[in-house]
């Protein structure tokens, strides 16, 4: 009857070990795919990491240029506005000796005694309508001058978002 058993004992050892070879495999099996894991999570954090810095520092590189060219477009709007400062005063000046120079009556040759006639109505009126089309003219070149320090100021900004770190480098 011993010897039945010693079967049944030999059986179920072996059994236990195919089945504690089996748990060890998939131990092993697994410690091994979390290695992989593991390790492939790390590589993708590094590689995120990387990227976020990447993309940092174009963001950064970005703001810096547009920065740079709002800077440019207030000193090209600045200089715009100091022409068109020296421009009024100096329209102010010759405003100033028109309107002298219109109010001073003309001289008849006609009067013998060397008095005074009454001032050209036409001229007077021709020097208010060039005052007026010199005003319009300075309103007008102003503003040419303000869109085209915007509309330049614009074009830098877009080729400057559009452009990859390596060619705004060589320019």
């Amino acid at each position: 009857m011993i010897a039945k058993y010693k079967v049944w004992l030999q059986i179920g050892g072996l059994a236990t070990l195919v089945l504690l070879g089996f748990g060890v495999g998939w131990s092993w099996q697994g410690a091994l795919g979390d290695a992989k894991y593991d390790k492939r999570e790390t590589e993708y954090t590094e590689a995120r990491a990387e990227a976020e810095q990447q993309a940092r520092s174009e963001e950064m590189r970005r703001a810096a240029a547009v920065e740079g060219i709002r800077r440019e477009a207030r000193e090209r709007i600045d200089v715009v506005e100091a022409d068109a400062a020296d421009a009024d005063s100096t329209a102010v000046g010759l405003r100033e000796q028109v309107a002298k120079l219109s109010r001073r009556p003309a001289r008849c040759p006609a009067v013998d005694d060397g008095g005074q006639a009454e001032p050209d109505k036409d001229k007077l009126r021709l020097g208010i309508v060039l005052e007026q089309m010199e005003a319009e003219g300075r309103r007008m070149a102003r503003a040419a001058d303000e869109a085209i320090a915007a509309g330049l100021t614009c074009e830098e900004q877009y080729d400057s978002l559009n452009s990859s770190p390596k060619q705004s480098a060589s320019l």
